[in-house]
């Protein structure tokens, strides 16, 4: 007698079950859907204990006929596909016929479904065999009701998490699809209390407003950019404002909820230089690309995805994100004031190219204020709308306008401004190095002897010279421009903090950190007390240049307070 044999139809629809079913999130997913797919304007959502005691959604969509309801508890039953080329050209959220059956086979099911013109039916299901059906009475639509999950799989139902996490999966979710969908009226009932209601009104920005209980829309960014096919928009946090350690994603496609690692990426090289390492922005995103272009058949539940031009969407994706964000900052300085008219821009930029493009920091703070008067003294200002109030705590400038007053953060500002300037000069090739007075020696390993021999030619480009100094030493020759007034142990410290970051195989990368780490070493520090010419001279640099507003590690380095947000704080409005 053979070992194969065919498993009989329960056992099947158990083992199809943990595929589309995988916990009570799973089941809410698929019930939602189905009602978004009905035409319904109103759905109603309620869940008990974490969704294993119930989970009941109700709709006022299009509904069921009797003979349908029967048919919908088939396997590979559905209304939305007819033919295989139907499955190149999804517009529906469902489509495999697979839920209704799934679901039921693992629980305790009731079904209440009526159409405009049919008489409505109840169907009591158990373990996925019928055992009632009923006339019923009911306005048009669906409701199904989901007892006791998983009541005969006790495996399944013994690796569900608590009910606290079981339940925040079904909400975020739930704000997924609310999301999605903001003109369809969506209550959400948790263990017999409203948590929430929309009204449907087609508004996304009151949804956010209401499940981020963020307050206003003034943390985030609206974004919207059209290319060819392919159509963004939504919102994304500003630099600095409501970021967390974990993913915070919202990523939709053609409406349909996805999780998508490399989306996740792009997101994040869009705020590339503006965003700190580890962390993640708020990022609520509906891409539009035609349906024949995108394969949602490639998970059972639907959640994954790809695109047949993936390189194309994701370049789209980040160049939406970084113009986004540039857009951010150009409205930023406009609403501040700063402009620059007729020969006073030409004047500005010859000062530029010469002492104000390089602002070293030597190692003396009395040598460091001498140079950047020196550089203020020649500096021809933009006619200024503001007045430099002074500076606190060693760090921060504080800036009168007309209506608002700005605190920037000094080593923050003048980072970003050193970045750009290295990094322009890094792809001119224009980056030029001195002579060290006195030869620096840096002790270093084996393995980082090996990585100086193979990017020898990559640090040259950056201004460095050296020559072996022994086994295990090298002797500095040659530095940066930028750090001709550093003493040994700075210039050894730096060459130490490039070494860390040397083994990084993405060229583009490396460059970046070098040029960040430059950057770093070059500039104002936190504790160097300036006179009101510098700090004039710092605040016209930062609107001269109109650079990213934070720092090249991501952190913001200036902070508008407008003269109202004072005025309510004193009760004087």
């Amino acid at each position: 007698m053979g070992k194969i044999i065919l498993l009989p139809e329960e056992i099947r629809n158990k083992i199809a079950a943990g595929e589309v079913v995988e916990r009570p999130v799973s089941v809410v997913k698929e019930l939602v859907e189905n009602s978004i797919d009905a035409g319904a304007k109103r759905v109603v959502i309620e869940i008990i204990n974490g969704g294993e005691t119930l989970i009941s959604v109700l709709d006022d969509g299009e509904g069921m006929s009797k003979e349908d309801a029967i048919l919908a508890l088939n396997r590979y039953a559905t209304s939305k596909i007819k033919n295989e080329q139907d499955l190149y050209n999804i517009k529906t959220l469902g489509f495999r016929g697979e839920a209704l059956a799934s679901i039921a086979s693992v629980s305790k099911m009731e079904i209440r479904t009526r159409t405009e013109e049919d008489e409505g039916v109840f169907i009591r299901v158990e373990g996925g065999i019928i055992k009632e059906i009923q006339p019923w009475q009911g306005a048009k639509g669906t409701s199904i009701r989901v007892y006791d999950l998983f009541y005969n799989v006790p495996a399944r139902r013994k690796f569900l998490k608590s009910k606290a996490t079981e339940t925040n999966l079904i909400v975020d979710f739930v704000k997924r699809i609310v999301l999605a969908f903001p003109e369809i009226s969506f209550s959400f009932i948790q263990d017999g209390k409203s948590k929430f209601i929309t009204s449907g009104n087609g508004k996304r920005e009151e949804i956010i407003v209401k499940l981020f209980d963020i307050g206003s829309l003034e943390d985030l960014i609206s974004l919207e950019n059209k290319e060819g096919d392919y159509f963004i928009e939504g919102f994304i946090s500003k630099p600095g404002k409501l970021v967390s350690l974990k993913p915070q994603d919202y990523f939709f496609v053609n409406r349909r909820w996805v999780r998508n690692n490399l989306i996740l990426h792009v997101v994040k090289e869009g705020y590339k230089g503006r965003l700190l390492e580890g962390y993640y922005p708020l990022s609520i995103l509906f891409l539009s690309i035609p349906y024949n272009e995108v394969d949602v058949n490639v998970h059972p539940t639907k959640r994954e995805v790809k695109f047949e031009k993936e390189k194309e969407v994701l370049a789209f994706i980040e160049n939406s994100i970084r113009i986004a964000l540039q857009n951010q900052d150009k409205i930023l300085y406009e609403s501040i004031g700063f402009g620059i008219k007729g020969d006073r821009k030409d004047k500005i930029s010859e000062v530029s190219n010469s002492k104000l493009e390089s602002i070293p920091l030597p190692f003396s703070l009395e040598e460091s204020k001498k140079r950047l008067s020196e550089n203020v003294r020649e500096y021809m200002p933009i006619k200024s709308d503001f007045r430099v109030v002074g500076q606190i705590f060693d760090n921060y400038i504080i800036i009168e306008m007309k209506d608002k007053i700005l605190i920037i953060d000094q080593n923050a500002a003048h980072e970003r401004i050193k970045y750009e300037e290295l990094k322009k000069k890094v792809c001119l090739g224009t980056l030029q190095n001195v002579e060290v007075l006195f030869p620096i020696i840096v002790e270093i390993s084996k393995e980082e002897k090996e990585l100086l021999d193979k990017k020898k030619e990559l640090l040259e480009k950056f201004a460095f010279s050296w020559e072996d100094f022994g086994p295990y030493h090298v002797r500095i020759l040659r530095v940066p421009y930028e750090f001709l007034n550093f003493d040994s142990k700075n210039i050894e410290n730096l060459f130490k903090e490039i070494l860390s970051d040397i083994n990084e195989e993405n060229l583009s990368l490396l460059e970046d950190k070098i040029v960040r780490s430059l950057a770093c070493h070059s500039v104002i520090r936190s504790g160097n007390i300036l006179t009101p010419e510098e700090m004039e001279a710092l605040v016209n640099m930062i609107f001269e240049e109109k650079i990213p507003l934070t720092c090249p590690h991501g952190r913001p380095f200036i902070w508008e307070i407008k003269k109202g947000e004072i005025e309510k704080y004193f009760q004087r409005k």
